[in-house]
């Protein structure tokens, strides 16, 4: 199902484009121009790739916690399953960080920063600070907030998950749950996965503890009942 990207608009890079296959649609800013058939090309090989996948091991899309890991899995599919167990629910959660971060790995070849988003979903590799806005629903009075990212010499991930906005499934009561990890994968399955433990007061407070002590999580943005809460490295820019 598609959702209009409205946020889009705010999206400011030297080069920029969007690329679509099927239900991803991704939102490219580099800093350099990058043909839009290679990388609509690149979309579509991965795209093709989790499809094929699907049709060779159906419980990959619809677990809803860790399968087994599959040695004669691509790649990607690898990194997905991995990813799960690390965040305890299912590896399809993470489908559309797994593929922002391939995409952004090829596109790297050819520019040297480089952010994908795919429905919120965020591969980056950035030389300077960026800010970026995050929208906290329908549901909030502030509506949005934007937060400073700082630059890193790797790339990384940024993935949100909610309760109440979205087509992912979510079984918390959380407005929002950002994540930022090592890679887009991780982000998005973590987001999921501790937007779920969400469903009142105490759980944020179990949460932030949880992601106090994770080597996994650089920083944990959480929008709940109308507060906003933070933990590691997390900026909101004022």
């Amino acid at each position: 199902m598609y959702e209009e990207r409205f946020y889009r608009d705010y999206t400011l890079s030297q080069s920029r484009l969007e690329v679509s296959y099927k239900e991803s649609d991704l939102l490219i800013s580099t800093d350099t121009e990058v043909d839009k058939e290679f990388v609509q090309s690149i979309l579509k090989k991965y795209y093709e790739e989790i499809e094929r996948y699907i049709k060779k091991n159906p419980l990959f899309l619809t677990a809803l916690c860790p399968i087994e890991d599959d040695k004669d899995a691509p790649p990607l599919v690898k990194e997905m399953i991995s990813s799960s167990h690390l965040s305890g629910i299912g590896p399809f959660s993470s489908v559309a960080g797994a593929i922002a971060h391939y995409v952004g790995k090829e596109i790297l070849q050819y520019a040297s920063e480089v952010i994908v988003e795919n429905g919120g979903d965020i591969f980056l590799k950035i030389d300077e600070d960026k800010r970026i806005g995050v929208y906290l629903g329908p549901r909030s009075k502030l509506k949005s907030l934007s937060l400073k990212i700082k630059k890193k010499s790797a790339p990384f991930g940024i993935a949100s998950s909610s309760s109440f906005f979205g087509h992912s499934l979510n079984l918390g009561r959380a407005d929002l749950v950002t994540v930022i990890a090592k890679d887009a994968i991780i982000a998005d399955g973590f987001a999921t996965a501790l937007s779920n433990r969400i469903k009142r007061r105490q759980d944020v407070d179990e949460v932030l503890e949880y992601v106090k002590s994770s080597s996994l999580i650089e920083g944990l943005l959480v929008y709940f009942e109308e507060e906003v809460f933070l933990r590691g490295n997390l900026e909101i820019d004022t």
